[in-house]
Formats: C-alpha cells, sequence, structure tokens
C-alpha cells in the first residue's frame, strides 16, 4: 500500500514537529517564499515540505503516493495551527523534488539533522 515499513504514533509526530520547527527558529532557517514573477507565495511552508521528508525516512516510504497516503494519515497533526487542506499528490512530489528528497535517496539535510536515520537507513539498504 505504499505507507512504508515503519508506521509512528501521532504523538512522535507531534513531538518531532515541535523539536523541528524550534530548531529551524534556532538556527535562523530563511522561510523563502515565491514571490512576483515566479507567481503567488506557497501556501504551504517550507518547513512543512522539509518535515513531511522527515517523516518518510523515518517510516521508510518508499514512492511519493505512499509519502503523499503518509502525509494525509498525519495531516491533523501536521498541519496543527495551520489552515491548510492537505496538498495534492502532485504539489507535494514537485515540492519534495525542489528540495531533492526522493524516495529511496533521502535529502541530506535530513541525515544532517537526523543522524540516528542514517544509521537506520543504511542498514535498511
Amino acid at each position: 500500500m505504499g505507507e512504508g515499513k515503519y508506521k509512528v504514533s501521532q504523538e512522535w509526530v507531534k513531538r518531532t514537529r515541535k523539536d523541528f520547527k524550534e530548531f529551524l527558529d534556532q538556527t535562523g532557517f530563511p522561510h523563502p517564499k515565491r514571490m512576483g514573477k515566479r507567481g503567488p507565495e506557497w501556501k504551504y511552508p517550507e518547513w512543512l515540505i522539509m518535515f513531511i521528508a522527515v517523516l518518510a525516512v523515518k517510516c521508510k516510504v518508499k514512492s511519493y503516493v505512499g509519502i503523499h497516503q503518509m502525509a494525509r494519515r498525519h495531516w491533523g497533526v501536521l498541519c496543527e495551527g495551520l489552515d491548510l487542506e492537505p496538498i495534492s499528490e502532485r504539489q507535494l512530489r514537485d515540492r519534495l523534488k525542489k528540495i531533492r528528497h526522493e524516495p529511496g535517496r533521502p535529502a541530506r539535510f535530513i541525515f544532517q539533522l537526523f543522524p540516528e536515520l542514517e544509521q537506520a537507513y543504511s542498514r535498511q539498504c
């Protein structure tokens, strides 16, 4: 079904989302916005797309469709405090590609932030 090998609890997602956002704030992570000639401001913030990528690696999801299904399953926690409808599979795939995250070849930033995921991922490969 594309869910990946492991499931995570809503509590894990909630706690890790909070830690992830705090880390980005403390390190001064820029929150890019697409404006002007390239189109309107992104509806879904960059940190959210990055966190979905982190969650996909943690759950070992192997396809973009699976990542979308996983994101929808956790959408209430992922977007807590935001007034956002679930992102479409195509838009999520396009945004993940922009941050260079592909199922099976996760974006490097994930392992820089969460080294324990790299060890678990390496054992799987």
